[in-house]
């Protein structure tokens, strides 16, 4: 008898002390190297008023993840345009030359934006003849009001070499190691791994936005 209250004793103790314990502490979804990655450093860059989230989003023509990750980078930002600001910015490596920083500061010098948009979206499935082919080129130029000469001439007015300027600038502050590569607020990154499906590369963000305005406000997690 004495040895069943023992137990029973033991057992409502170890009740009671479950009762009392302390939550165990959650893994958060995404952390650093799941998800997302971070710089060292934060980069000193210029931010947003308002506690809006800067996305700056690195892209290259002749690219298919690009043009994914582009057009869900888009429609987040249209989405909460309370919450981020997105920010493109035309790249390169080594075996992409420098086509889409050229072409992107032509369309921006004449007036036409949109068509970087378009040449990222026709590129990606060309197989790099709109990335290599001159000739595959200048007929999607024309195709979209572009003469050779208007492409002569502009890349000889003295607002197109500051605008490769400034986009290599960005470049070099930034040194994406890959593309495509989103950075949030010079501190968070986002790459291919992410940046390839919606519904994962919105989770992230939902995620890390909360984190950086919540940092921005000194609250504490």
């Amino acid at each position: 008898m004495k040895f069943r209250n023992w137990i029973y004793f033991i057992s409502l103790w170890l009740f009671i002390s479950s009762l009392f314990a302390e939550e165990p502490t959650k893994t958060p979804l995404f952390q650093d190297g799941k998800g997302y990655y971070s710089y060292k450093k934060p980069l000193d860059i210029l931010l947003p008023k308002d506690n809006k989230v800067l996305i700056t989003y690195f892209y290259q023509y002749g690219c298919e993840v690009c043009l994914n990750g582009d057009d869900y980078l888009k429609q987040y930002a249209s989405r909460h345009s309370d919450k981020v600001v997105l920010e493109r910015v035309a790249a390169f490596s080594e075996n992409k030359y420098g086509i889409t920083v050229s072409l992107n500061a032509l369309f921006s010098e004449l007036g036409k934006p949109e068509l970087s948009e378009k040449y990222l979206f026709d590129s990606s499935y060309q197989n790099d003849r709109l990335i290599t082919n001159d000739e595959a080129i200048a007929k999607w130029l024309h195709k979209n009001q572009i003469s050779l000469d208007a492409v002569e001439q502009t890349r000889k007015k003295e607002n197109y070499p500051k605008r490769i300027s400034q986009n290599y600038e960005l470049i070099k502050r930034y040194s994406p190691p890959v593309i495509p590569m989103a950075v949030l607020n010079g501190e968070y990154i986002l790459t291919k791994s992410t940046l390839y499906n919606d519904d994962y590369t919105y989770a992230v963000l939902d995620f890390l936005v909360d984190k950086l305005q919540k940092e921005q406000q000194g609250v504490t997690k």
